[in-house]
C-alpha cells in the first residue's frame, strides 16, 4: 500500500470515528445520559445553542457544558428521539469540521413536537477518538404536532414506549 492509499484509509477511518461521536451524542441525549454526552466533548470545549429568531447562547468551558447537559438532561420527557443526516466532514490532520442536519421528535410539557436544525461542529482527535471542541446547535424549525398529549391521545393517537435511561453501547 502506498502513502496515498494509506492516507485515504486513515481519512475514511477518521470520518467513521467522527460519525460515531455524532451517534454517541444523540443516543446520550435521547436516553438522558449526561456522562455519555459529555464523553464526546473535549476539554476545553464550547457549546452554542440557538433557537429560531434568537441570538446564540454560548457555554464556554468544560464546566459550563457539563452544567448545561447535567441540568438539561434531567427531565420527564416521555419521548425524545434524534435523527442525524447529511453529514459533511472535512478532516485536517488531527482537527475536523462538520456540518449535519438533525431532526427530533419529543413530548414536552404535554405537547408532541417535531423540531430540527443544523449542527456546526469543530472536533479534535484525542487518542483514538474524536471529540467536540465546539458544537453549535442551530434550531431551524419547531412544530407542535399535538397540543395536548393526554391519556385520550395516548390511548387513541400515540403509542409511546418507555424512554430508555442511561443505555450504554
Amino acid at each position: 500500500m502506498d502513502e496515498r492509499e494509506s492516507a485515504a484509509i486513515r481519512e475514511y477511518l477518521d470520518r467513521e470515528q467522527i460519525r460515531e461521536a455524532f451517534n454517541r451524542y444523540a443516543f446520550g441525549v435521547d436516553s438522558s445520559d449526561p456522562e455519555a454526552v459529555l464523553s464526546v466533548f473535549d476539554d476545553p470545549c464550547t457549546l452554542i445553542t440557538q433557537a429560531p429568531g434568537k441570538p446564540p447562547r454560548r457555554y464556554e468551558g468544560r464546566a459550563a457544558v457539563e452544567r448545561f447537559f447535567t441540568r438539561g438532561l434531567i427531565n420527564e420527557l416521555k419521548l425524545l428521539r434524534h435523527r442525524i443526516t447529511d453529514n459533511l466532514i472535512t478532516v485536517h490532520g488531527d482537527q475536523a469540521d462538520a456540518r449535519l442536519y438533525w431532526d427530533e421528535i419529543r413530548e414536552q410539557n404535554g405537547q408532541l413536537i417535531l423540531g430540527g436544525g443544523i449542527y456546526f461542529d469543530k472536533l479534535r482527535r484525542v487518542g483514538d477518538e474524536w471529540k467536540f471542541t465546539e458544537r453549535h446547535a442551530m434550531t431551524t424549525y419547531w412544530i407542535t404536532l399535538i397540543e395536548n398529549v393526554d391519556e385520550h391521545a395516548l390511548a387513541t393517537r400515540i403509542l409511546l414506549a418507555p424512554r430508555p435511561r442511561n443505555v450504554r453501547v
